[in-house]
């Protein structure tokens, strides 16, 4: 378990790098003025985890955290909760909240789930998928190209999974679709957990490609290119289990 430098929580959350966006503003800052406290502290959060800057096992402490951010006990706990329901933190018992942990075997589970139903479901999308499901498949790249644009991982990771969400949603199965959203977030955080730094970011070069096979009607080659596609992801982590690590609470949130 990762273990925190409570004086250091401030500089971990804040620190931003100056080169997302002119004059160093970033994308994820200018929306973020429009937003909640809620939601600003959220994604504040959710940047240091998608950075690596909280590392998995790092606890989460509601004091700590109330005095960065320089809100209640309440409004932490209320953060918490979103995070751990889309599975970036956990509550644990007597501890409270820390930085999910997908371990090396979660994470080829997740994979291998991901195999198993989105494979298996390339020839539902293809039947299902009308003129206006090919819109707003292209309508999704180019969101995912802005993601790209803005050089703000959370956001490009979330606009990347959220494709393959779209695709149930085309089919229209709700248990399939919410089991992917819960895999989707999932696997997006194991992606940022363990990806490695030398990836690009172009998701929306290989969802293109797939969506030349559903535009051909093209089932098994659909199949064919979403293993190929989520084989690639997989290969693309560095999956070794992590050493116990001591994080700088403050270093992580500085210049955010």
């Amino acid at each position: 378990m990762i273990r925190i430098a409570g004086t250091e929580v401030t500089r971990l959350i804040t620190r931003k790098s100056a080169g997302n966006g002119k004059n160093g503003v970033s994308a994820g800052a200018k929306r973020a003025s429009a937003q909640s406290p809620e939601s600003r502290i959220y994604q504040r959060i959710h940047t240091a985890i998608a950075e690596r800057r909280l590392l998995p096992g790092s606890r989460l402490v509601e004091d700590q955290l109330a005095d960065v951010f320089d809100v209640s006990r309440m409004r932490i706990r209320s953060v918490l909760h979103s995070l751990a329901r889309d599975k970036v933190v956990t509550l644990q018992r007597n501890r409270g909240a820390v930085v999910a942990y997908p371990t090396v075997r979660e994470a080829k589970e997740v994979f291998a789930a991901r195999r198993l139903i989105e494979v298996t479901l390339a020839r539902d999308v293809v039947q299902a998928a009308d003129e206006a499901a090919l819109k707003r498949m292209h309508a999704h790249i180019k969101k995912e190209r802005q993601g790209e644009r803005s050089h703000d991982r959370v956001v490009e990771l979330k606009a990347s999974h959220d494709f393959h969400t779209l695709l149930a949603e085309i089919v229209g199965n709700r248990v399939i679709i919410e089991f992917l959203r819960e895999l989707m977030a999932r696997s997006s955080l194991i992606t940022a957990i363990y990806e490695r730094p030398d990836v690009g970011s172009c998701s929306h070069l290989a969802h293109a490609h797939l969506i030349k096979f559903i535009e051909r009607r093209d089932a098994d080659g659909l199949a064919a290119a979403m293993l190929a596609h989520l084989n690639q992801i997989e290969s693309d982590l560095v999956l070794f289990e992590r050493e116990e690590t001591v994080t700088d609470m403050r270093a992580v949130f500085a210049d955010m």
